[in-house]
């Protein structure tokens, strides 16, 4: 294993730094108003959505992130995509991550249109040109809709059915927590179609565009932080779908689709953890050398160096978990119990790096002209979403006691 940074990485990290400067911090000029301490208030319209200004904004950084070659940097190249490898990916993340959290950089990506489980569509010629090329040309935004209001951790247990009718099929059942359906084109709905409960088998996947009677959307779901405006309770009630728009194989969506982004998904998320975390520290040390108490720098106190050397080395330490998992990931293994541990610490870090980052900035880091309060809300989800914390220590723990 090759400790340095690819020379690929390196390139397209730079590449990346100047699209920002170029492409997205010209935007973030021209609409502060969804920036700093207010501006979540012009990010949501009456409803509680994100509105559409700020969807047109995301909409133009996404078409030129497209042209550039960051949009689609990590699918294959067979399918159109960059080709870069997952280790390769999970470090350009860390790097789009390790600068302030308030900016419209983020939305280079989307992580929930773009991801491995759309791969299928591109072996199918109406799923192709109906789905798939519209998504990796970000004209069309897809959300996942997999978590029901009973069933997460145990989501093979889920409630929404699906049966066949003719050349249809009818899907019943509700989704929540559901990240950008506020908005989302279409929605890749997981339905059980055969096998009995807790089985992962028999469970599949379908495309539902947003013009579908059968697809209501509920109550919007107003987040701690983070994304706000973007989650919504997904109704569908006689929802027919043409069968031609069932993802993969049938019974086998579960297994395909969703188990297919596990790893990815986690690894890249333990990488935007630790960019994160890596830019709250440095926040930290700046602070640490120029604010002064009793006349000296608070960073010469004891106890402001014991909270900068754990959270330091908790960042080295993740950091090199998530990237080993990624290079074993593609040296063709799946190490899900180090996807799990990557992913354990990868939320962790990013929740204490927050809560250092108030502690060391003290009163000035509660208030909301620092970004450090927004975090520490942001941050809370990580512990939450993609598995909680007791799901990965029940994956770490059943590889060792062979479950």
């Amino acid at each position: 294993m090759n400790f340095e940074t690819p020379p690929l990485v390196e390139t397209f990290s730079d590449q990346l730094d100047r699209f920002i400067e170029l492409e997205v911090e010209p935007l973030e000029a021209e609409h502060d108003q969804f920036l700093g301490e207010t501006g979540e208030q012009s990010l949501l319209d009456a409803d509680g959505r994100v509105c559409e200004e700020y969807l047109s904004v995301m909409d133009e950084i996404q078409r030129a992130s497209v042209e550039a070659g960051f949009y689609t940097m990590h699918m294959p190249e067979s399918v159109g995509g960059g080709g870069l490898s997952l280790l390769e990916f999970t470090m350009m993340m860390e790097h789009l991550h390790d600068r302030h959290p308030d900016g419209f950089h983020e939305d280079i990506v989307d992580l929930l249109s773009v991801t491995p489980a759309l791969l299928p569509c591109h072996d199918d010629e109406y799923q192709r040109e109906r789905f798939f090329d519209p998504v990796m040309d970000a004209e069309m935004h897809l959300c996942f809709g997999l978590t029901e209001p009973d069933h997460g951790s145990d989501i093979t247990h889920m409630e929404t059915t699906a049966e066949r009718d003719g050349d249809e099929w009818v899907i019943d059942g509700t989704k929540c927590f559901i990240t950008n359906s506020t908005f989302a084109d279409a929605i890749m709905v997981h339905a059980r179609t055969s096998g009995e409960d807790g089985d992962p088998r028999g469970i599949s996947s379908f495309l539902v565009e947003r013009d579908n009677p059968g697809w209501q959307q509920g109550k919007v779901q107003r987040a701690m932080g983070g994304d706000v405006g973007r989650h919504a309770f997904n109704h569908f009630t006689d929802c027919r779908v043409p069968a031609e728009q069932m993802v993969g194989e049938e019974g086998r969506g579960f297994m395909d689709a969703a188990m297919r982004l596990v790893g990815w998904t986690r690894l890249h998320l333990t990488a935007k953890c630790v960019g994160r975390a890596q830019w709250l520290f440095e926040q930290c040390v700046d602070y640490a050398k120029q604010r002064t108490s009793f006349g000296e720098p608070i960073g010469t106190r004891q106890s402001i160096k014991n909270m900068l050397a754990e959270l330091r080395t908790d960042i080295e330490q993740t950091r090199w978990l998530y990237r080993h998992a990624a290079w074993r990931y593609d040296q063709g293994e799946n190490p899900r119990w180090e996807q799990s541990a990557a992913w354990l610490r990868g939320g962790e870090l990013w929740n204490r790096a927050a809560d250092v980052a108030i502690q060391v900035h003290g009163g000035a880091g509660f208030f909301r002209s620092l970004p450090f309060e927004g975090e520490y809300r942001a941050a809370r989800a990580a512990r939450i979403y993609d598995g909680t914390d007791e799901i990965q220590r029940r994956t770490i723990a059943n590889q060792f006691l062979d479950r």
